[in-house]
């Protein structure tokens, strides 16, 4: 086993002093950024544990592809950002004057958020996680079946009055899994997480389905800490929370997570980069 990296140990520091800022100090910068502060060190602290588990992580040896993974978590957060204007799921509060601290600040959380799902997982495995089981059968049909819900999932509540949509968001958590798997599914160059369940692995299932359970818990308590804060408001379950989401929310978080993967798989293919061992 490896030492840990240096990055680890710098993550380490910026978790502590995020928060020892933010609970003991008045401190208006940790106060309002503390959320992606936090995830920054985290990212660094357990990416750098992967790296120690096994030699090798998104920030050990090469970068390249963790910078790209920066802007893929830019790129298709700001899609459900899109699904929110007009679903109205969420608002943000406490934001800075500036417009331009404000942007950073919204750039700054948004990237760090498919890293996040990706290495909780990859920690998880790294840590012993593995899960086989009974192979999904897979045809042409059930992927055409699968394509056509994905597709509906995903544009069905923008179709609808928003003060209908508003109660459809939880099928947009799910509509990129059927939308985009049977499209990467015949193509061996990424990951497909489909292909992978028709061979009876299911490892990546689970460690993403916890990795986004731990992430949401994570972004739901740092939340409540920040003053600069999304709160939700879709008009179920809200008698019924743990910091700013409604229980039930939670479970969002397990195909959230799925649905990441696919993106990035499919980015992969657009984009002609290959995604290394």
């Amino acid at each position: 086993m490896q030492k840990l990296p240096l990055h680890g140990w710098a993550g380490g520091v910026v978790l502590t002093v995020g928060l020892v800022a933010n609970l003991l100090t008045e401190s208006l910068f940790f106060h309002t950024f503390f959320t992606p502060w936090m995830w920054t060190g985290y990212l660094l602290l357990a990416d750098a544990l992967v790296a120690r588990l096994t030699g090798n992580s998104w920030l050990t040896p090469d970068r390249s592809r963790f910078y790209g993974l920066l802007f893929v978590s830019l790129m298709f957060w700001l899609l459900f950002e899109g699904y929110n204007l007009h679903l109205r799921n969420w608002q943000y509060f406490g934001l800075p004057a500036s417009p331009f601290v404000e942007t950073l600040g919204y750039l700054w959380s948004f990237v760090t958020i498919w890293p996040a799902l990706f290495i909780t997982a990859d920690l998880l495995e790294a840590f012993g996680l593995k899960v086989t089981g009974k192979p999904l059968r897979i045809t042409p049909g059930r992927l055409k079946s699968w394509f056509a819900f994905g597709f509906v999932a995903a544009i069905g509540p923008l179709l609808l009055p928003g003060h209908l949509a508003a109660y459809l968001f939880a099928i947009v958590w799910v509509a990129y899994v059927f939308l985009l798997e049977p499209l990467i599914y015949p193509r061996l160059e990424v990951r497909s997480l489909l292909r992978e369940a028709g061979e009876g692995e299911w490892t990546r299932w689970v460690s993403l389905g916890l990795g986004g359970l731990i992430c949401g818990f994570l972004w739901e308590s740092w939340n409540v800490l920040s003053t600069a804060r999304w709160v939700y408001t879709f008009p179920l379950f809200q008698n019924w929370k743990l910091f700013e989401m409604p229980f039930p929310g939670f479970l969002g978080f397990i195909p959230f997570a799925w649905e990441a993967s696919a993106m990035y798989s499919f980015w992969l293919l657009v984009t002609g980069v290959r995604r290394s061992a």
